[in-house]
């Protein structure tokens, strides 16, 4: 019976599962640790996938080839089990985004990360076609930005060159807007169309965008059919050359290396950009980035289409990301003139508009979540507790410094994620947030000073009950004579406790929303994920320890820089 979504712990063929990386429509990729506790990638195939003979019999000899395969460029393939209906595949496990995550994150490559990505991934498919094997699943998600250059992994879709058909017969298996257009026609993968794909990959690194779009389906598939990629706000040169590798008809593409050379000349020279005085020359540096609009597609099935359509149904298929099958005579064939005669299709563009949800505002950028670290801030209110018992002047000071420092750092982050929702992600964005920075921490001390206000009268009305409680002989604080300093165990438990008292006004007073987020931002970059949660919680609790056994022990408070006080 095969196993569905494998949880942390789960073993299969001798690799323990430590947590889900991604799925795909071949199968869902984990990242696993092997007998010797190094680390992996192993993707399960689906069960459908992997109860197909032929598709076992053929990850058998693709695994052959790959294994043969030693190149910087290409995940090395590890293992394999193709005899059983849990068949997986088992990859080194690189380090880095993928290139949509580093697109998204960073925005889009500059002319010399263009060069560098086109020709790691030129020299890599040339050492994958010569092993005897087609990727057929070039895209973004699928190209790891490792530190020495870009690395091809995920070979669920690959085949060898003389395999037979990888679906039945009628369907095509792919990545809507990375499939070349003579697969869309039922032609068979080979070298020429993993460069197509090699070729839209490039276009979105240099857009940021899906090449021919994203919805609806039918108009991704016949702007690809038809050549029409999206390349707006790339560089002339840079424009024409990926326009001309990404040409329907294989034999029209401008080749590999001559795409490279002319990504060289960019880099050498700039980009050609002409103007009313004439042509200027205008270094790729100088392109702003564009937005990234949204993650690239998945693998999904679409039907070749043997001869034009005579007519096309208003079908509006969305690319979601799941593997379907598509009726041929539901799938245009590119020929249609999406502009022509807009009168005669009034009724069909108002019904789609009263049908499709709006597109949303801005860049489609979306902000990370600040995520709330309730076991670290309340390990580190013990923290300032403790500490704050025996050296309360000093406690308050670095209390306050690190609020005016998070508040810094929240309002600086929230300001970048909101240009990033308006305009995209650019590579100006790190930047113009530390130019930023003064006018930022201004910003944090003037919101500061209504919470530290409030609390300096909470801890003072606190304070003058407390002095008349003493005074009246209604309270007495355990050895501390009256007319001397608050010492003892019962003074240092008081005096923490005022501490951490004015400390919460301050968390949770006016305008203390941004001290709360800011913290949030810089947890995350201190102690990311659960581990770093978990290593900073215990780090607190450690310091905590050492401050509560100085109590414990008797040692007397030290007030500085505050007055001593004198019980009255």
């Amino acid at each position: 019976m095969e196993r569905i979504g494998l949880e942390p712990g789960s073993e299969i063929g001798g690799y323990t599962i430590v947590a889900p990386l991604g799925s795909g429509g071949m199968g869902t990729v984990y990242r696993a640790v092997d007998g010797g506790g190094d680390a992996v990638a192993l993707k399960l195939l689906h069960p459908h996938v992997g109860s197909d003979a032929a598709t076992r019999d053929r990850l058998r000899r693709e695994v052959h080839a790959l294994q043969k395969l030693r190149h910087p460029g290409v995940a090395a393939v590890l293992d394999a089990e193709a005899d059983s209906t849990e068949a997986f595949l088992v990859t080194e496990l690189v380090s880095g985004d993928n290139l949509e995550e580093h697109v998204r994150e960073r925005g889009t490559l500059d002319a010399e990360e263009l060069l560098g990505l086109a020709e790691g991934l030129r020299d890599t498919l040339v050492a994958v076609h010569g092993a005897g094997v087609v990727h057929r699943d070039l895209k973004p998600s699928n190209v790891i930005i490792g530190d020495d250059g870009p690395v091809l992994i995920d070979f669920g879709l690959a085949q060898a060159a003389d395999d037979s058909k990888l679906t039945a017969d009628g369907l095509v298996l792919g990545t809507p807007g990375y499939l070349a257009p003579e697969l869309l026609e039922g032609a068979e993968p080979d070298d020429a169309s993993d460069f197509w794909g090699w070729a839209a990959i490039l276009a979105f690194a240099a857009t940021g965008r899906p090449p021919f779009g994203t919805r609806p389906l039918e108009a991704v598939l016949a702007r690809a059919r038809s050549g029409d990629v999206d390349l707006d706000g790339v560089g002339s040169l840079t424009a024409t050359t990926l326009r001309g590798a990404l040409a329907p008809a294989a034999a029209d593409r401008t080749s590999p290396d001559d795409v490279v050379a002319a990504l060289t000349l960019v880099v050498a020279e700039g980009e050609p950009i002409a103007d009313e005085t004439g042509t200027t020359v205008l270094t790729a540096d100088d392109r702003a980035a564009t937005a990234v609009q949204g993650p690239e597609p998945a693998s999904v099935a679409v039907a070749p289409v043997a001869a034009p359509v005579a007519a096309v149904a208003p079908v509006v298929a969305v690319n979601d990301g799941h593997t379907r099958a598509f009726d041929p005579n539901a799938v245009g064939d590119g020929d249609e003139d999406w502009d022509e005669d807009p009168e005669s299709v009034d009724w069909i563009e108002e019904d789609l508009d009263a049908s499709e949800k709006p597109e949303p505002e801005g860049s489609g950028y979306e902000r990370p979540p600040a995520l709330r670290r309730w076991g670290t801030l309340l390990a580190a209110a013990l923290l300032l507790g403790s500490a704050g018992a025996l050296y309360p002047g000093v406690a308050l000071v670095v209390f306050v410094l690190l609020v005016v420092v998070v508040r810094t750092v929240g309002s600086a982050v929230e300001a970048m994620y909101g240009r990033r929702e308006r305009a995209g992600v650019r590579r100006s964005d790190g930047a113009v947030a530390l130019a930023t920075a003064p006018w930022h921490l201004l910003r944090s001390v003037v919101g500061l000073v209504p919470s530290l206000v409030v609390a300096g009268s909470v801890v003072i009305i606190l304070l003058g009950v407390s002095w008349w409680l003493i005074g009246n002989d209604h309270w007495v604080v355990g050895g501390s004579p009256s007319g001397q300093e608050p010492q003892g165990l019962t003074a240092t438990i008081l005096v923490g406790g005022l501490v951490l008292f004015g400390a919460a006004v301050v968390w949770w007073g006016p305008l203390s929303l941004m001290t709360r987020t800011g913290a949030r931002r810089v947890l995350a970059v201190v102690a990311p994920g659960r581990l770093g949660a978990l290593v900073a919680t215990v780090v607190l609790l450690a310091a905590s320890a050492v401050f509560l056994a100085q109590i414990l022990t008797g040692e007397p408070i030290t007030w500085a820089p505050l007055p001593t006080p004198v019980l009255p």
